[in-house]
């Protein structure tokens, strides 16, 4: 009996480690990342917005400008309309005035015409540049939590960044020791470049 008792409790044993593991097989493991926070922190998106700000910096030094030159214009204009409606000079001098002014105003007109679709072209090239840059930089990180997500057995991963359409989060609660968005940084950074101060040392 002792014998029997014995394999009984070890087949009994055997059923439930093996229960136990599908079980655990089974269980759906699901993580978390910072999609926003991790693109910040990486250092490429980091280098491209000062690239753009860089460009930012540079038109807006172009568009001060074209608003002095336009300026300049508008107060050559407003002399020229003065000389021609002057008492003091004659009516041939007059008239040339109000030519030269009816000439300025086109200037004038041409120069806001140039400051408007110089506007236009920056915003539209810096929004298709910054796009295309965005897309590219999301695709790595995008591998990079694929990878992590694969050696974490994880069937499902949350973005905990996102917003949804009544303003409240996406995921409005989650264990954060299931969040991934620190091991996703690391590693989307682990070939960054050394910082300046490092590199002077």
């Amino acid at each position: 009996m002792k014998t029997i008792k014995s394999i009984t409790s070890f087949s009994a044993l055997i059923f439930a480690v093996g229960f136990g593991s599908v079980a655990a097989s089974a269980e759906t493991v699901i993580l978390t990342i910072s999609v926003n926070d991790a693109a910040e922190r990486f250092y490429k998106v980091q280098e491209f917005m000062k690239e753009i700000q860089n460009s930012q910096t540079q038109a807006q030094e172009r568009v001060a400008n074209i608003n002095e030159e336009g300026k300049a214009l508008e107060q050559e204009y407003q002399e020229l309309v003065e000389q021609a409606g002057s008492d003091i000079l004659t009516e041939e001098a007059r008239n040339d005035a109000r030519e030269d002014a009816r000439i300025k105003y086109q200037e004038i007109a041409q120069k806001q015409n140039e400051l408007r679709q110089f506007a236009e072209n920056v915003q539209r090239q810096l929004a298709a540049r910054q796009g295309t840059q965005m897309s590219l930089f999301t695709k790595e990180i995008m591998e990079v939590v694929t990878e992590v997500s694969k050696e974490r057995s994880a069937s499902l991963v949350l973005d905990t960044s996102g917003i949804s359409q009544n303003g409240m989060p996406s995921v409005i609660s989650f264990d954060e020791t299931m969040d991934i968005t620190q091991e996703v940084i690391d590693r989307i950074n682990a070939d960054a470049p050394p910082a300046e101060e490092e590199a002077e040392d």
